[in-house]
């Protein structure tokens, strides 16, 4: 760059090694949501699934299927809101990791999607779900819930 060339505040920003980290990992979230969510809808289907599961003998087929589409389902929406993410993504970390396990035989090269949404719902459970969820708002009223109910006993003394 020429000496004195600077880029505007918000190109700077975008560009920057900082990134812009609460709208980027809210795409993830809502696209990766999407997508489980989509899963999730083979639930109205489930039939072929029920029948892999007890060809491959999976220890209780037909509970682990209807909780594998439903945890799929919920926990989709679940993430595109931003609502309950640390609860909901060990179960959906869960269920890929018994994706993984019935559709290869446990070798995570031959599942890489499921490898993949793992280790994303893994991001979120430690990171979070970000600035614009649900889940941090509701964190946000609570603290002031919380707050305000701290002054009043504060007061009371």
């Amino acid at each position: 760059m020429r000496p004195g060339f600077r880029l505007p505040l918000k190109m700077a920003k975008f560009f920057g090694y900082k990134g812009v980290w609460e709208n980027g990992i809210t795409l993830v979230r809502m696209a990766v949501g999407w997508l489980i969510f989509r899963y999730g809808l083979e639930l109205f289907h489930i039939k072929d699934l029920l029948d892999f599961l007890t060809a491959e003998k999976f220890p209780f087929p037909v509970f682990s299927g209807y909780a594998a589409k439903i945890i799929e389902l919920v926990g989709g929406i679940f993430l595109i809101l931003g609502l309950f993410t640390r609860w909901i993504t060990p179960l959906l970390m869960i269920t890929m990791w018994g994706v993984i396990y019935t559709t290869a035989h446990g070798n995570i090269l031959e599942a890489e999607l499921s490898f993949l949404f793992l280790l994303v719902f893994a991001g979120f459970f430690f990171c979070g779900p970000g600035k614009w969820s649900l889940d941090h708002w509701l964190d946000i009223y609570f603290k002031k819930k919380k707050n305000k109910s701290d002054d009043h006993k504060s007061n009371d003394l």
